[in-house]
């Protein structure tokens, strides 16, 4: 029996979630509603599986149905999902739409909701069964990709003239052609003049049967001029439409003839010549599954380090060598430094190499090598000069590179009698590639995932920045409101002067932050027009701008300290701007005193850094956990403001701003019931 489907109704209505299961239900579809209303219900739900459908309201008091999406898209973006609404307008309706929802529904129209949720399950059924063909023909396509490109033999496609369609990459390395420099050339123009009539016979019996299969061996002209003998075994799939070609799979058995040849002279080579094919066939076999085992491994990881380990560890490993390294660039000092090391010690443990993990080389103290080796070029030799130690030793140097540029290298370190051959040394050249390919992908991934976080946080300090401006910017415009309702009914001329005080003081504090706003957005953006040109004399500023501050500290019965030393010298700074910032800190700090407190302004000259400091305490101290957030637009410190004096939130956050355009800097400290704002400004700033 088929399970009912079950539905995540983000609503917070339950008889709307009972009226919408009625509908489905008469409607026959089978279902199970799970009703949720918050965030951490609504992906609770998700993550437990088996969702099959996601309804959402638009709006909900603590949560909302385009972030319901946003999650659902995210992490289950093939779970249809449906917006149904009391009110939605059109705008908001294509904007779901837009974000990723399979449809919308009207709460007052849900004759449409059934057609609805059969056309989203059925597109959802439809979008599971593409993917799987999709991925089934990739898997078949990377296969014989795979098999093709990494087969030992020559497979070509040929017209039935005999006109080259395809050549597969191993013609390069059998015969030195590349690919491209044979299609639409003729074979049989490469076929040595002995063997033509015999080949031409077994082609031309080849088309007259389709779907037949022969073998013949033949000399083929290898691109310097020589002639290498090829078996090839053709299949006439001429008929075939994805083919319409002559399929020859073609492999090198020059060195067999070779060898049938000195068979002939010499039958007693024969043991040694059948056990040395032998042992390379094996080490052919071994190295590439040897290659394929590492490629699987460096391939599957996204971690930088483990994928350089296992490659260090299993070349040392497969290749019996004593010692092998892999180092990493900084093209940017031109330094190799070796970051993974794997030594095997012989029977007798007499050969072991020290260690040189952490090692760094200036590429300019070995020119020779590391030109070669930033080149792309691999080279071996059996005397290093560079480390005593290792002199002795037979050495392969292969670099890490890929189409975008040099990473590293690998160094391979052997008995100076046991030079690498060239089957060892393609081996350590493919791993390098593949290594190179790993690496990238690695830092790729890395890359990717930073930027992914850095842009949630962006995006998150958005939502709360415009979530505070909403709610900042609404407040005063409420009591505003609520004045001139109350101005239209009381009769009382005393409380209609109130709720005028109550107007006027509401318009100023909105104006005031409409203005701080505008002021610390082009801070921010670097428009906020400020010439450090203006000789500022303390001894005139600073008494002009603390005289208002006196009359207020004195109705507060607060006491205002100035320790304002005579010798000060001349800032050259804006003026207007450190009068805001002083003002702002001493304003401040009457705020947060309380009666019978004392505030203390310093300014001193600190002559060894040509800067003058300004510092303004009080005794209020700021909680530890509180006091990195002291700069934040629109913080204040909680239950603090002991005059309820008010204001925007926007006053420290502009006076850092305003300090970081005078070339200065503000710090901040709070213990033992004392807070103390430091500013230090240069007496010269620089041009």
């Amino acid at each position: 029996m088929k399970e009912p489907l079950r539905i995540l109704y983000l609503e917070d209505d339950s008889a709307d979630v009972d009226l919408i299961q009625s509908v489905l239900v008469d409607e026959g579809i089978a279902c199970e509603v799970v009703q949720v209303e918050t965030r951490a219900d609504f992906i609770a739900v998700l993550e437990q599986g088996g969702v099959g459908l996601i309804l959402a309201d638009y709006s909900l008091p603590s949560f909302d149905g385009i972030s319901a999406l946003a999650i659902a898209n995210k992490a289950y973006p093939d779970v249809p999902f449906i917006v149904v609404s009391g009110v939605l307008g059109e705008e908001l309706a294509i904007e779901t739409l837009k974000s990723g929802a399979t449809d919308y529904v009207l709460k007052h129209r849900l004759s449409r909701l059934v057609p609805s949720v059969h056309r989203a399950l059925r597109e959802a059924e439809e979008r599971s069964e593409r993917q799987q063909v999709k991925e089934k023909l990739a898997k078949n396509e990377a296969k014989f990709r795979s098999l093709i490109q990494n087969s030992s033999d020559i497979i070509t496609i040929l017209g039935s003239d005999g006109t080259i369609q395809y050549e597969s990459p191993s013609i390069e390395r059998v015969l030195g052609y590349k690919p491209d420099d044979l299609i639409s050339k003729n074979a049989f123009d490469l076929i040595h003049p002995e063997d033509i009539a015999s080949v031409m016979e077994v082609f031309n019996n080849l088309i007259q049967k389709p779907g037949t299969v022969l073998s013949i061996e033949y000399r083929f002209q290898e691109q310097g001029g020589s002639w290498r003998f090829l078996e090839s075994t053709s299949n006439n799939l001429l008929a075939d439409p994805s083919v319409i070609g002559v399929i020859v799979n073609s492999r090198d058995i020059t060195e067999r003839k070779q060898a049938e040849k000195a068979l002939q002279q010499l039958n007693t080579d024969l043991d040694y010549q059948v056990q040395e094919r032998t042992a390379q066939f094996q080490q052919a076999l071994d190295f590439e599954a040897t290659l394929k085992r590492i490629t699987d491994k460096v391939r599957d990881s996204l971690d930088e380090s483990q994928i350089l380990q296992t490659v260090v560890q299993e070349l040392a490993l497969v290749l019996d060598i004593i010692c092998c390294d892999t180092a990493l660039y900084n093209l940017v000092d031109c330094t190799s430094t070796i970051c993974y090391e794997y030594t095997v010690e012989d029977d007798e443990g007499t050969l072991k190499t020290p260690s040189s993990i952490g090692r760094v080389v200036q590429m300019a103290d070995v020119p020779d090598v590391y030109r070669q080796l930033l080149q792309g070029q691999h080279f071996q030799y059996c005397d290093l000069t560079l480390d005593p130690i290792r002199s002795q030793l037979a050495v392969l140097s292969c670099p890490i590179v890929d189409d975008r540029g040099v990473l590293g290298d690998l160094w391979l370190f052997n008995h100076k009698n046991d030079a690498f051959d060239e089957l060892e040394i393609r081996l350590v050249q493919q791993v390098a590639n593949q290594c190179a390919i790993a690496i990238r992908q690695a830092r790729l991934y890395q890359t990717a995932t930073a930027q992914v976080g850095s842009l949630e946080k962006l995006n998150q300090l958005k939502d709360d920045f415009l979530s505070t401006v909403s709610h900042e910017l609404r407040t005063p415009i409420a009591n505003m409101k609520m004045a001139l309702q109350m101005l239209k009914v009381s009769p009382i001329p005393e409380r209609r002067a109130r709720y005028l005080e109550i107007l006027q003081a509401e318009c100023t504090r909105e104006s005031e932050l409409i203005n701080e706003l505008l002021d610390l957005q082009r801070l921010e953006a670097g428009s906020y027009s400020i010439l450090l040109n203006e000789a500022v004399n303390l001894q005139e500023l600073l008494p002009s701008i603390i005289e208002p501050f006196r009359v207020r500290t004195q109705q507060r019965q607060q006491t205002l300290q100035i320790n304002l030393p005579p010798d000060l010298p001349v800032l050259l700074s804006d003026r207007a701007s450190l009068e805001r910032i002083l003002a702002e800190l001493l304003n401040n700090a009457c705020k947060y005193t309380h009666a019978g407190g004392e505030i203390i302004v310093g300014v001193c000259d600190k002559s060894t850094e040509a800067a003058t400091i300004f510092t303004i305490s009080n005794p209020a101290e700021v909680p530890a956990d509180q006091l990195p957030r002291i700069f934040e637009k629109f913080y204040r410190v909680p239950k603090s403001d002991r005059w309820k004096q008010g204001g925007t939130g926007l006053g420290l956050a502009l006076v850092q701003k305003l300090v970081e355009q005078l070339q200065g800097i503000i710090e901040v400290e709070s213990s033992k019931g004392w807070t103390t704002f430091t500013v230090q400004l240069p007496n010269q700033p620089k041009a």
